[in-house]
């Protein structure tokens, strides 16, 4: 069979269905230029032919097309709806003074922690750096859970006095 024929008969063949697949979100129009576009693309294969199986492949194309007009619609919906001026939006880095400082606090709570009691420091890193519950804390070390608390409270306190002596 010649391949215009072909391509006609898989278009006739196939061409509803992936309409109304490409149809989902409602706009006709998008839909069947989605499946103009989609044997466009099986045009442009080397080996429109020797495809296994045909109308997979139309509707893959079809699906991934799809995903692309969403992806593209969606983010330009979106850059609409904000119209933020671009300039105004803020950078998730923080300014490098900002970053000094806080490293700078790090440090010095780290060194604060080092003239407590390992077991206050150990408590405290695990749960406030590790994120481990007091609870499990507690179990792991065979402590009640009230010392626990008081050890981490007792560690945050260090802290916050050994940053107010510095003046932050």
């Amino acid at each position: 069979m010649p391949i215009n024929g072909f391509l006609d008969s898989l278009f006739r063949r196939h061409r509803e269905e992936l309409v109304v697949f490409a149809n989902q979100k409602g706009n006709f129009q998008t839909a069947e230029d989605l499946v103009q576009d989609t044997f466009l693309r099986l045009l442009q294969h080397r080996d429109i032919q020797g495809i296994d199986n045909h109308r997979a492949y139309l509707f893959k194309v079809t699906s991934n097309l799809c995903a692309d007009q969403f992806r593209g619609k969606s983010f330009v919906e979106h850059i609409d709806e904000e119209e933020t001026d671009l300039k105004s939006i803020a950078c998730p880095m923080p300014q490098p003074d900002t970053a000094a400082e806080s490293l700078e606090k790090y440090l010095l709570c780290m060194q604060a922690l080092d003239n407590l009691p390992e077991m206050v420091k150990t408590v405290f890193l695990l749960h406030r750096i590790d994120g481990v519950s007091q609870a499990e804390i507690a179990g792991a070390f065979n402590l009640p859970l009230r010392t626990v608390e008081r050890y981490c409270a007792k560690a945050l306190a260090h802290c916050c006095d050994t940053l107010k002596d510095n003046q932050y």
